[in-house]
């Protein structure tokens, strides 16, 4: 935004300064015209070494504002010439600065010291250097129409620009927050938090439907010793989206990462028979994962299963301890199994 103002404002006062020169105006127009330019260069040379781009433009506004403008307005004929246009056109590029309480005071001494100096020009129309004829008054009139609404257009669509890039920018991070409240980074699965605020607004309400699903993979600190911790966030992930494959969201299912290696699988199903026909296909298909750096790896799973409608469970805290005992039980009978309640 500041680069797209300044080349703008740049290459109008070259213009201005050039048509100055061209219209005969005395050597100290020409001289005030093309300080405007060289200004515009100073500002980019200061910003670029400070990096202080909204100061920098605050500075630049006021220059051309509460001394350039003036000055313009005097030796290039006044209100018989196109100034008024131009000094508008100043006041109207310090709105897009930034800092507002430095903003609204540069303003305010900008357009107070510019109704001076055309106050001034009425009461004292001697200060004037020059006074352009009809014809001349039309020419630069016309001339400064076009530059200033050329201005004011191209300031206006940058600024159009940057705003609906900025409101994208930020529609973005806000999905990437929602996003990021809900799944693990990692897996891209449902998190801890989303799981239990699921179990609690649906599953609860319908326990009789659902079914809980622990899985934990074995022998994982070994892998992440033997290889790496990156290879071991294959592993997770590659697990992780197994299963998602199996679960069904349009049935009211979900899939969360619950812990480092610890996954959960809240399956609908009408019966245990169904249920763990599904989790025991997990088991199964987890075995035959073949990663490319470590091909030789056979990965296994331990599982628990258990009806959320159990009567032993008496809420949510507890149905995910008896799962995860579940769990500890396959890990401790050998790993590579499902657990379930009808066992123990």
């Amino acid at each position: 935004m500041f680069w797209s103002i300044l080349v703008v404002v740049t290459v109008v006062a070259t213009c201005s300064a050039i048509f100055t020169i061209y219209e005969g105006l005395n050597f100290s127009a020409s001289l005030a015209s093309l300080s405007c330019a060289v200004l515009c260069f100073v500002i980019a040379f200061v910003a670029v070494k400070t990096s202080l781009y909204n100061q920098c433009y605050l500075v630049m506004c006021c220059a051309l504002s509460c001394f350039l403008m003036p000055m313009l307005f005097l030796f290039c004929g006044g209100i018989t010439s196109g100034m008024p246009l131009y000094c508008i056109t100043s006041l109207a590029l310090i709105a897009f600065a930034v800092r507002g309480r430095a903003k609204n005071i540069s303003f305010t001494i900008s357009l107070l010291i510019q109704a001076a100096t055309i106050y001034m020009s009425w009461k004292n129309p001697d200060i004037l250097y020059t006074t352009l004829d009809r014809d001349g008054a039309f020419l630069d009139i016309l001339v400064t129409h076009i530059l200033t609404g050329i201005t004011l257009f191209a300031v206006g669509s940058f600024s159009l620009m940057a705003y609906v890039q900025e409101r994208e920018k930020s529609e973005r991070l806000v999905a990437r927050l929602d996003y990021l409240a809900v799944r693990d980074s990692l897996t891209g699965l449902y998190n801890r938090r989303y799981l239990l605020k699921f179990l609690d607004e649906r599953v609860w309400k319908h326990r009789n439907d659902y079914f809980i699903a622990m899985f934990d993979l074995d022998n994982f600190k070994q892998v992440n010793t033997k290889y790496d911790h990156k290879f071991g966030d294959k592993v997770i992930c590659a697990v992780g989206e197994l299963i998602q494959k199996v679960g069904d969201e349009t049935a009211g299912e979900c899939v969360a990462r619950y812990g480092c290696e610890k996954f959960i699988y809240l399956i609908n199903a009408g019966s245990e028979v169904e249920a763990y026909s599904k989790v025991e296909s997990i088991r199964k298909s987890v075995r035959q994962i073949s990663l490319d750096e470590h091909p030789e790896l056979q990965l296994t799973i331990s599982g628990g299963l258990l009806p959320c409608s159990a009567k032993s469970v008496a809420d949510i805290n507890q149905l995910l301890f008896r799962v995860d005992e579940l769990v500890v039980s396959a890990k401790n009978q050998g790993k590579n199994q499902i657990r379930n309640m009808v066992e123990n």
